[in-house]
Parts: C-alpha cells; sequence; structure tokens
C-alpha cells in the first residue's frame, strides 16, 4: 500500500513525497548473536573496532527471497531518490528522471556483506559514516520522520542515539522544487558531558565501466592512502603507491586501477568533486564547503579479475561500483576531529547529476562547466558545456580569450536541456587565455564560471612526507611531545595502542604536568572511576591555581566538579562547577550540570536561572532547552515552555525528549485531546525501540526529574529486564521499599538474552538492586558488561561473583574466558572457562569459534581440537568461522578428504580484510591433491588442485602471500607427471611470473617453478631472499603496523612460526636440509596450525 504524505503533485507543488513498500530481492541475514562481543585489539578502518553494546550481525543464510523494504521516495520534475530506514537510513539510490541514469548507485538486490563495524552492510546509495567509518549500525533500523517546508521542499529525517558514545546525529535530505539536486543536513549533537572524538564521512557510490573517470578538482594534484602512509600525484601517478608503480598512469579512470584502493585528495581547494560516464554521457557532483567538507575519497575494489570477483559478492545485476566519498571535520581515515560537551556541528552537502557536457571542470549549486580543448589541425577548436540544476529561460554563454569576446549565445537552460557547442576560434590559443561564464540575464548574476590554471607538475621529491607511525615512549625526549602523542593515540581511536603509555611516562618526567594529569583524570573519569579521576584532577588544579592564580582554562575544574558529583559529593561538586563556569569555554556545560543539581534538590527557581545561564552561550543544546522547557512546565509557564520548544523543534524532529515535552504540556494543561494524539505519533517514531525509551528516561533521571523518567518507561511493553531495575531504582529514591524489591525481582527473573547494558548510569541501578536481591547473579552479570571496556578487572569480579550465583549462566562463562584472554593473557583459564560454557550450552556456535581460537593461540593438539566438535556439526554450520575452524582442523589432521566434502555446497560471507574462507577451500583441494600426488594418482591430483585455482578477493589478508604461486606450481606437477610437458611448463611459467611486492612462504613455489624451468639461478636468489627475509622480519619489531586498516595482530607465536617455515623453505630450496629441517620443526613446535610446515617437513 503506498501512503501518500503529500498529495497535491505538481499543479501545486513540484516535490513529491511517498511512503511505499518496495520490492527487492533480499538475501537474508541470520539472526544477530546473542553474546556482547567486547573490543580486542582489533583494526577497522585503521581504528579500533567496537561493537559491543550494539549486537553482532555477520552470519548469513544464504536464503534468496523477495523482501518488501521501507522506503521514503522523493521526486520532482527532475529527480527521484529512495531513503531505507531500515537498512540504516541510507540513501538506497538516487536517478535524474531526464534521461534514468542512476547518478547514485541503485543496487539490484540487498547482498549483505561483513563490511561494517557489527557485520552486515549493504553497498550502493549513500551510506552515512557518522562519528565512525562504516558505522556498526549501517544494517539497523534507524528512527525516521518526514517534513514540509515552507518553500516547497520536502525532507527525510534519520537519526539515531549513538550508544558507544551516547552522542546523536540526524540526516535530513530534502529535495527543492524545479532543482536537480537534493541536500544532505547533517547534525552531530555531542549530547553528553564528556569531550569525544568523530569521524564523518557520507559514502557515495556510484555505477562505473570502462568509460568512468573520477573528476577531482583542477587543484588536486597529490592523494594518499588511509592514515597517509602512502602518497602520489593525481591524477598522473608516478610515486609508488601501496607498493603499485603506475608508472605515470592516470589514475582518475575506473580502467586503468585493477586492484583496490582509496585515493583522498591532498588539502582540497575547491567546494566541488564527482565522476563522469563519458560513454553515457552523465555524471555525478558533490557541492560542499570545502572549509569544512575538507576530505574527498575515490574508493574502488578495481577493474582487474579479483576486484571483480569480489563486487560480483555485493550484487547480482547492478555492476560494478566506485564510492566518491565525503568527508566532513575529515579529509583522511582515520582522521577525527573533537566536540566538546553539548557541541553541535552542523553543516549542509548538495548532490546531482550531470549530463550532456562531456566532463566538468568547475561545479557549483548552479551547475557546472566544461572548458576543453578539442583536436584540429589548426589546433583552434575549443569545447564548451553548462549544465545546469534549475531552469534559466534567459541564460547567456560567454567565452573570452584574454580580455576580448570570442563567443557569445543567449540560451535557455534547464536539467533537461544542457548546452554543449564545439567552438571554432579564429587562431590557436594558450587554454590558460580563455575564460568563460554563465549569466542569467534576468539577474545579471554570473551562474558559474571557470578560467584554466596552468600547474607545476609535483614530482616525487616535493610529494608530503608519508606518516611513519606513532614514537615509541622511549624515542620523545618532552613531556609535551609525550602528551602529544598520548592525545593522537586517543582521539585516534588507535586499535593497538594505549594513550595512558605515553601519558603516564609524561608524568614520569613531571608529576605535576596540568594537561597530562587532565588526560589521565578525564580517561579514568569517563570510566567511571571517579575516586582515580578526582586525584588527577587534584593535581592538575593545584598547579593551575598556584600562587592564588585564577587560570585562562578550567577544564580541570569542569571535569573535577563531574567527577565529585560521580562520588556523590554534591555541594563540592557544585562549588568546583560554578570555578568552571568563569571560563567561557566551559560556562554553557557547567551551567547545565549546576542546573540537573538544583533540580535533584526540587529547587526549580534556582534551576531555570542557571540552564538559562547555560543557554546564553550555547542556544544549540537540545538537552538545556528541553530542560528549560521542562522547568518552565512545572511552573505551569505553559506558553513559555512552548515558545522554548519552539526555536529549536525544527533542528531535531526526532528529538523525542522535545516530542515529549509537548506532550506532557498538552495533557498537565488539560488538552488530553491533543495529549493522545501527540503520545500516539510519540510512541509509533519510538517504535518500540527499548534503548529510545531507556534514553528518554534516563535523561529524566540525570535531570532530576523521577516522574517523568517512571512515565516514560511504563509505556514500554517489551521483556527487557532493564525497565524493571530502573523502575525499581526509582521506588527505592520514592522510599517504596516493597514495590522496588517486586520490581528487582521482576527483572531478574527475564532473560539475559540480547541485553547488553552500557550506560554508567546503570551501575547505581544495579547496585541498588543487589542492595534488595544480594543473589541476583544477573546483576553482576550485566555489571560485568557494562564495566568491561572501562574497567576489565572490575568487570571480571562481577563475572566471577554471577557465575557463583548464577552457576547455570553459561554466557558469564563465556564472558570470563573472554577477559581471562583478551585483557590477562591467561591462556589456560581462559580455555577452562570456554569448556566449562559450552558444557553448559552448546547451542552457541560462536563459543566452538572463540575456543578454537584458544586452542590454536594454546597449540592444542589437533585431536583435541577436532574432538571439540563432534556431535556439534549442526551447531557450529550456523557460523562461518566456527565452520571454518572444523575444516581447518580436518586439513589439519590429513583428512583433506572429508574437509573437501565439508565444503561441497558451504557458502560463505564475503569479509572485508579477510581471505580466510577462499584460504580454507584451496588447502583442502592443494592437501587432498598432494595425497593424490603421493599416491601416484596423478589425473585425481591435477583435478583437485584445479579446483584450488580460486579467484582472488581484493581487500583481505595476505600475510601468507599471493596463493596463485603455490596453486599453479602443484598443477605444474601433476601436468608434468602426467607428460604433459607444455601444460606443466606453461603452469610453472604462471607460478613464477606471479607479480608480488614482498617475500612470503608462498614464494618458495615461485622458486621451485623456476627450477622447473631450467632457471636455478634466479631460483637460487628466491630461495636466498627467504633466509635472509626470514632473518630480517626476526630482528624487526612486532609492535609497529603502520598502515594496517583490519584485523588483529598476528599472534608472536603465530609470526614466528611463519617466520621459521619462510627460512625452512629457503634452506630447503638451497639444499641445506638439516637447516631446513630444524626451522620446519621449530615452526611445527610453535604452530600445530602451520599447515605449509606440515606439508613441507623433512
Amino acid at each position: 500500500m503506498i501512503i501518500y504524505l503529500f498529495q497535491n503533485g505538481y499543479a501545486q507543488s513540484q516535490v513529491i513525497m511517498t511512503e511505499k513498500q518496495v520490492a527487492i530481492p533480499t538475501y537474508l541475514v541470520a539472526p544477530n548473536d546473542k553474546n556482547p562481543i567486547f573490543f580486542r585489539k582489533e583494526n577497522h578502518q585503521g581504528a579500533s573496532r567496537h561493537v559491543y553494546p550494539l549486537k553482532l550481525g555477520d552470519q548469513y543464510t544464504n536464503e534468496r527471497v523477495i523482501q518488501e523494504w521501507r522506503t521514503i521516495i522523493l521526486e520532482n520534475e527532475y529527480i527521484e531518490l529512495g531513503v531505507t530506514p531500515d537498512i540504516g537510513g541510507k540513501l538506497y539510490y538516487a536517478t535524474d528522471k531526464t534521461n534514468n541514469y542512476h547518478f547514485i548507485y541503485k543496487n539490484d538486490v540487498v547482498k549483505p556483506s561483513n563490511i561494517s563495524q557489527a557485520g552486515a552492510w549493504v553497498s550502493g546509495g549513500i551510506e552515512w559514516c557518522v562519528l565512525h567509518h562504516h558505522r556498526a549500525s549501517t544494517f539497523q533500523t534507524l528512527d525516521y520522520t518526514t517534513t514540509e517546508n515552507p518553500d516547497g521542499s520536502k525532507t527525510i529525517w534519520v537519526a539515531e542515539h549513538e550508544p558507544r558514545h551516547g552522542m546523536r546525529w540526524t540526516v535530513g535530505v530534502t529535495i527543492f522544487p524545479g532543482k536537480s539536486y537534493f541536500k544532505a543536513e547533517t547534525r552531530i549533537y555531542n549530547s553528553t558531558q564528556f569531550t569525544h572524538t568523530f569521524l564523518n564521512w557520507a559514502n557515495a557510490a556510484v555505477h562505473v565501466n570502462k568509460d568512468y573517470q573520477t573528476i577531482f578538482p583542477p587543484s588536486a594534484q597529490v592523494v594518499k592512502f588511509h592514515s597517509v602512509t602512502d602518497v602520489t600525484q593525481w591524477p598522473n601517478a608516478h610515486n609508488v603507491f601501496r607498493d603499485k608503480n603506475f608508472d605515470g598512469m592516470d589514475i582518475s579512470w575506473w580502467k586503468n586501477v585493477l586492484t583496490s584502493n582509496s585515493f583522498f585528495i591532498h588539502d582540497l581547494q575547491e567546494d566541488f568533486m564527482g565522476g563522469y560516464d563519458h560513454g553515457k554521457n552523465s555524471g555525478t557532483i558533490h557541492f560542499g564547503n570545502h572549509h569544512i567538507t575538507k576530505g574527498a575519497k575515490l574508493w574502488e575494489w578495481g577493474s582487474g579479475p579479483s576486484g571483480q570477483a569480489t563486487e560480483g559478492l555485493l550484487t547480482e545485476n547492478s555492476g560494478p561500483y566506485a564510492e566518491l566519498m565525503v568527508g566532513t571535520y575529515s579529509d583522511n581515515q582515520p582522521d577525527y576531529s573533537w566536540i566538546r560537551p553539548y557541541e553541535v556541528k552542523q553543516w549542509e552537502q548538495y548532490w546531482y547529476p550531470v549530463r550532456g557536457i562531456e566532463g566538468f571542470k568547475n561545479a557549483n549549486l548552479n551547475g557546472a562547466v566544461n572548458l576543453e580543448k578539442r583536436n584540429d589541425k589548426k589546433g583552434n577548436k575549443v569545447f564548451l558545456g553548462y549544465y545546469s540544476t534549475g531552469r534559466v529561460d534567459d541564460a547567456k554563454v560567454i567565452l573570452k580569450n584574454r580580455d576580448k569576446t570570442i563567443f557569445e549565445k543567449n540560451i535557455a537552460i534547464s536539467p533537461d536541456k544542457p548546452f554543449a557547442e564545439s567552438i571554432k576560434l579564429e587562431s590557436a590559443y594558450d587554454l590558460s587565455d580563455l575564460y568563460t561564464q554563465l549569466i542569467n540575464n534576468n539577474s545579471g548574476e554570473i551562474l558559474i564560471d571557470y578560467q584554466y590554471i596552468e600547474r607545476e607538475p609535483i614530482v616525487n621529491e616535493d610529494l608530503p612526507k608519508p606518516w611513519d607511525g606513532y614514537p615509541a615512549v622511549d624515542k620523545l625526549e618532552t613531556v609535551e611531545e609525550l602528551y602529544l602523542t598520548g592525545k593522537r593515540v586517543e582521539q585516534f581511536y588507535a586499535p593497538r595502542d594505549n594513550p595512558m603509555d605515553w601519558y603516564k611516562a609524561a608524568l614520569a618526567k613531571d608529576p605535576g604536568d596540568i594537561r597530562t594529569n587532565t588526560a589521565m583524570g578525564n580517561i579514568y573519569l569517563k570510566n567511571g572511576d571517579f575516586t582515580t579521576a578526582r586525584k588527577y584532577f587534584t593535581k592538575a588544579i593545584k598547579r593551575l591555581t598556584n600562587d592564588y592564580t585564577v587560570p585562562s582554562t578550567h577544564e580541570a575544574f569542569y571535569l573535577q566538579g563531574l567527577a565529585l558529583r560521580g562520588l556523590g559529593l554534591l555541594s563540592e561538586a557544585e562549588d568546583t562547577l560554578y570555578r568552571a563556569t568563569w571560563d567561557h569555554a566551559y560556562h554553557s556545560a557547567a551551567y547545565y550540570q549546576l542546573a540537573e543539581l538544583s533540580c535533584s534538590r526540587n529547587d526549580f527557581a534556582k534551576a531555570l536561572h542557571q540552564i538559562s545561564e547555560s543557554l546564553s552561550t550555547n542556544n544549540r543544546n537540545n538537552n538545556a532547552i528541553a530542560l528549560k522547557a521542562s522547568l518552565q512546565r512545572k511552573n505551569r509557564d505553559y506558553d513559555g515552555a512552548l515558545t522554548t520548544l519552539a526555536a529549536i523543534s525544527g533542528d531535531d524532529p526526532l528529538d523525542f525528549r522535545i516530542r515529549n515535552e509537548y506532550y506532557l504540556i498538552a495533557r498537565e494543561s488539560g488538552d488530553n485531546q491533543k495529549a493522545n494524539s501527540l503520545l500516539a505519533s510519540l510512541n509509533k517514531e519510538m517504535r518500540d525501540f527499548d534503548d529510545n525509551y531507556l534514553e528518554l528516561a534516563v535523561g529524566y533521571i540525570n535531570n532530576g526529574l523521577l516522574m517523568e523518567a517512571e512515565d516514560v518507561l511504563k509505556r514500554f511493553n517489551g521483556e527487557n529486564p532493564f525497565f524493571a531495575y530502573y523502575l525499581g531504582y526509582l521506588s527505592d529514591i520514592k522510599g517504596s521499599s516493597d514495590q522496588a524489591l517486586q520490581y528487582f525481582k521482576s527483572a531478574a527473573g527475564r532473560s539475559v538474552d540480547y541485553i547488553f547494558p552500557y550506560r554508567l548510569e546503570s551501575v547505581d541501578v544495579l547496585n541498588t538492586a543487589l542492595k534488595y536481591n544480594p543473589t541476583d547473579g544477573k546483576a553482576f552479570y550485566y555489571l560485568g558488561n557494562i564495566l568491561y571496556e572501562k574497567r576489565p578487572d572490575a568487570a571480571m569480579m562481577h563475572w566471577e561473583n554471577a557465575v557463583k550465583l548464577s552457576p547455570g549462566l553459561a554466557i558469564a562463562y563465556r564472558n570470563l574466558g573472554w577477559g581471562y584472554f583478551y585483557h590477562l593473557n591467561d591462556v589456560p583459564q581462559a580455555i577452562a572457562h570456554y569448556e566449562k560454557a559450552i558444557s553448559l550450552n552448546r547451542n552457541e556456535a560462536l563459543y566452538f569459534t572463540e575456543l578454537s581460537e584458544l586452542y590454536e593461540r594454546n597449540n592444542t593438539p589437533i585431536e583435541t581440537r577436532i574432538k571439540l566438535f563432534e556431535g556439534s556439526n549442526e551447531i557450529v554450520k550456523n557460523r562461518d568461522d566456527s565452520y571454518m575452524y572444523f575444516i581447518e582442523n580436518l586439513i589439519l589432521s590429513k583428512q583433506a578428504k572429508r574437509a573437501v566434502e565439508a565444503l561441497e555446497g558451504a557458502s560463505f560471507a564475503y569479509t572485508e580484510g579477510s581471505s580466510r574462507s577462499r584460504n580454507i577451500r584451496i588447502n583442502a583441494n592443494l592437501m587432498l591433491g598432494k595425497q593424490y600426488y603421493d599416491n601416484k594418482e596423478y589425473q585425481k591430483a591435477l583435478d583437485t588442485f584445479l579446483k584450488a585455482k580460486i579467484t582472488k578477493q581484493e581487500a583481505g589478508d595476505d600475510r601468507q602471500g599471493g596463493r596463485e604461486v603455490e596453486v599453479d606450481y602443484y598443477i605444474g606437477l601433476a601436468h608434468e607427471a602426467l607428460r604433459n610437458r607444455s601444460k606443466a611448463n606453461a603452469s610453472f611459467r604462471s607460478s613464477a611470473n606471479q607479480p608480488s611486492q614482498t617475500v612470503n612462504v608462498t614464494t618458495y613455489y615461485q622458486g621451485l617453478s623456476y627450477a622447473k624451468l631450467g632457471n636455478n639461478d634466479q631460483a637460487r636468489k628466491i630461495f636466498e631472499s627467504l633466509v635472509s627475509e626470514a632473518d630480517r622480519q626476526m630482528r624487526q619489531s612486532i609492535d609497529s603496523e603502520v598502515g594496517a586498516i583490519f584485523g588483529r595482530r598476528e599472534a608472536a607465536d603465530n609470526r614466528l612460526s611463519r617466520l621459521y617455515t619462510m627460512r625452512g623453505l629457503g634452506y630447503k630450496g638451497l639444499g641445506e636440509l638439516q637447516k631446513a629441517k630444524d626451522d620446519l620443526n621449530k615452526a611445527l613446535e610453535l604452530s600445530q596450525s602451520n599447515l605449509t610446515a606440515i606439508i613441507e617437513k623433512l
């Protein structure tokens, strides 16, 4: 059924908005995992991968169905777009209606793969990468609403309260009457009392082919990779980039970049970027203020076989795509900017189609222009094209050569009628002497103009210096250097590093350093360790106020006030927060805290004064505005409250606190009919999502408005136990002990499935519950979950209490196993707790995955690993990673035939940053083929080796090297045994000629192939390089992984095992067999999972 949100049509308005269910072929995602996924120093896009408190959704059923997706469609006479709230709020497509060109990629299927922080992600459209790249909620349902604006435009709003940081973001997508562009207005609101950092990229996908060219602005001459680890020229790349020598090739053309790559503009100087399909004479333009929207990036899987094989996993018939990303307050990934307490960052950006002008050299909101030389014997022909985003009936095109007008033409131009003309000049010209403009004759406005500027090429020596990683603590001499490095580590959420290491070193040099003590205290404060935080802030304040000085910055005072409030020392907190108000930077935030303290004492008059002071220096803080309205409502100043709310309600139409205040005003003023209508609308938009209700209720609790909080909590009808916990907490505050106990017992009786609490406020709630019901093991379990990523020692203590009180709570044992491994590095204890968890619950495939990883880390015998899976084959099939461990163990135990049989019919999801599923298929077939070969069943060996020839996927893990070298070598062996000499040599040549940027274990097979071809000198060089490279890496520190953007650090024993294998293979190739035997045996001692060492050992 189509619901018409606006029905008047084009006669009255040029913008139509509809909501409907759109049927799209969909590959179903399996139910989210029930288990919490805590941080494990895993890298995601160069920053820390945090899943908790969101749910992991990384498994797929491989079932294709026709599913109806809720879609809100906006259109006018020129463009149409659709937004899908249930796919992360993404803009699913945008189409130029004048030629049916999808200027934002439209995927014909919903085919998720593991690319987001929490798993599932779908290609195409525009993904809003807010706070983090490929954010965790990118495949989850978001809040949404629609608005009709006074100028006739219409807007679709999507919004999220992001639980990891507690911040809020909204995106409003607007189409205007008579314009071919749409606007995206983004608002990031730090609704917390803390300073955070954030990243923001709009990830716009476009259809690409051999005719597609990415167009960066003319001043863009340098591009860089993630973390600025590589730099090269644009568009003709001369410097080596990610081990690839493009040799001056024009990398702006999709066809010229064969493998996956990211190109970020260095120092964007213009407001536009985009791309153009020269075959379809159509393209896409983004426009935004480059001083704010500072990032521009091209990502592509690559036009080569591996890139196209990977893209084939993401769609059915929509073809390849590239991502023309734009970053705001970010120009790289990772690149995080600061956002202060209650601060708002807000901006606008636009996209529109372009057609009929063969590319573009300049663009703005009015349109685009192209000016190019054309081949002509006399060298005096030029192409000139203009595209307009709106209709201009009386326009003029002017072309000048220096000061002389050489072409002038009055035209009518519109999005469906671009201007394009080849102009013959009287004589030869220099392109830099030409200037063109499009003028609106009625207003005299220059709509857009362009003049080519000749720029000196950038030579390699003048390229910016790449970043080479965080300097080690012992390499930095000054306190400032240590502080700033720690701050960057903290700012960029570095996955492998801890800012405390640099901060502690700074304090060892100067224990009283203000900035470092403040930074240390802030970390403890965010983690809820108020006592330790207070100690650091006290040191900072002592030096700040030395000699009775009023300091110029009061950050330490503000943060100390928060710590004191957290400790319940409210009078001291009030005094300290008032000191913080002396500093304009913390005036608003400190007064907001003071207003909350006054509310908790029911001193509403004082609170109203304080919140007005807070708003005097930050009137964009919706929390403060809502609190002011609440206080006015409490005073029965309903008109005043409505006036307060009306001032900002349009900033975030999905701010449920603002909406709830409208409802309360109507109810308390006696307008029950309006109140009921407002409440029904509010409940619909809150969509029975538990966290929406909890966030609203907790906001009221923090404000000291407990009746309002209770009212909100009682509206939710779901089974989340935290509603009962919070209601018990409020009953305790009211003095209703019997009712509190009833609520707490009710909470304790509910399921822990999918319950992932994260708010520090919940710690007091659960501690109160335990005072009433000290045998509630689940309360201890939840406390551990909240605190693990903040204070892991405390978390593990709570989990220990949980299993004592609830010995059947398998998930608590599993969490203890996680903590023993990732926090305490106690692998035997971790194994014991995982084995206990599985003994209690064998239905969780994830437990098998995690225990298998521990067995591998512990070098547990393969027989024990296989035994783990006995009787659980159907369970482990529920997760790709658990089933892959089962198959890997079969391969390692030389049960290759069983492994190949287990792989028949198995389908593994693509996971960016991993080549594991491909490697397993290769390993199984190589192992089985080798067994056939050793038994002289050469035809069977050949057939099996050929099945190992699996196309490489892009963005994988290449620590083991390119497997094609190894596979082709074995295929050559089989052909050789079958006396197919020409085919054998062809396979050996293919192996020998495989390109490789690194020396790794598969390089050995390249050497063997050279030897088979009779090139013993080259073979010897390769074997010698294996030995020397292994020796070099053994001497090298493993602390630095500069430029890594995915995965976890390789375990030390696994790394050494790999290097001993490399060296042993080198010795084996050189004929030094005793050295080879010693190294390969050592490799197996370190890791029984080293398949190459198993196969090649002597």
